[in-house]
């Protein structure tokens, strides 16, 4: 199983027992540099050992069980490669994105960030 693949995997039977889930509502764009990226930079991460990951929050929310109040959402997440599992995760609604987090994310629905 591949990294990615593991992760999704790990997200999806992580979301039946995860009760601590921060959830934020933006008023307006998702912006990847100011609400992604410096969120992970803010947890001063180790390369050798988190994974940084964002995944399209639409297919999280019926995971997550919650009625959507805004049109687009992210997961953000870092996976421990050292104790196998999420230590880090936070989801985020919007009214849209910006290109960036469009691009970033393409069709994709879980991106590992380096």
């Amino acid at each position: 199983m591949g990294l990615i693949s593991g992760i999704v995997e790990l997200i999806k039977q992580a979301i039946s027992w995860i009760k601590k889930v921060f959830q934020y509502v933006i008023n307006g764009i998702f912006n990847f540099l100011a609400h992604c990226v410096n969120w992970f930079k803010s947890l001063k991460l180790d390369k050798n050992r988190h994974v940084p990951f964002v995944a399209n929050g639409n297919q999280f929310k019926e995971m997550l069980q919650k009625a959507p109040t805004k049109n687009v959402g992210i997961f953000e997440g870092v996976y421990d490669e050292a104790t196998d599992e999420i230590v880090e995760n936070r989801f985020i609604e919007a009214d849209a994105l910006d290109p960036k987090t469009r691009e970033v994310l393409g069709d994709e629905d879980l991106v590992v960030l380096s």
